[in-house]
């Protein structure tokens, strides 16, 4: 990687990890303009970008143009970006298609934007299947249980809500406080 494309890429992510995704995505014009190609590096500050700033539209078209105009291979980064992006706004049936048809299984960070997303859209039957999916990948993953728990108790089903909680209990998951999940 040459100086130039180090010095774009690190104020981009710079920009994209702290809350400044209209800036990043700005200097990711300007890298063009200068005649800087993007890197797979490049394009996990953009997609960042557009995740924070939850442009979904831009998201998918940059996932697109650097898989075929750049013709850069998405890595997991790269999906779990879109991944995340989709869930943050609501459009889960996108994010588990883009699941589908990875080249590779999804890991249970992956799965947790998913959660977060059914937790906040409200979609209760999905969201009890990814639960356990992460579950099933990390038995040990205390924020599912207790999103899974949170998922029951908003649509009124305490009973399943407790039994949760009872069996995170039974398999001595601990929740420690202040946790959380980093996104892409």
């Amino acid at each position: 990687m040459k100086s130039d494309e180090i010095s774009w890429n690190s104020m981009l992510i710079g920009y994209a990890t702290n809350g400044h995704g209209l800036e990043a995505l700005t200097l990711f014009n300007e890298m063009r303009h200068a005649g800087v190609r993007p890197t797979e590096i490049t394009f996990t500050g953009v997609l960042s970008a557009c995740d924070h700033c939850g442009l979904v539209e831009d998201g998918w078209r940059w996932f697109n143009i650097m898989k075929y105009d750049y013709h850069i291979d998405p890595g997991i980064e790269h999906y779990s970006c879109m991944v995340d992006l989709f869930a943050r706004a609501g459009c889960l049936e996108e994010a588990m298609n883009l699941i589908k048809r990875m080249p590779f299984e999804a890991d249970a960070s992956m799965w947790s934007s998913v959660l977060r997303g059914c937790m906040a859209h409200g979609e209760k039957d999905l969201g009890e299947k990814v639960a356990q999916q992460i579950i099933e990948l990390d038995p040990e993953n205390s924020g599912a249980y207790v999103q899974l728990s949170g998922i029951f108790a908003t649509s009124g089903d305490w009973e399943s809500s407790a039994l949760v909680r009872k069996v995170m209990q039974e398999r001595q998951v601990q929740k420690y406080p202040g946790y959380s999940w980093a996104n892409c």
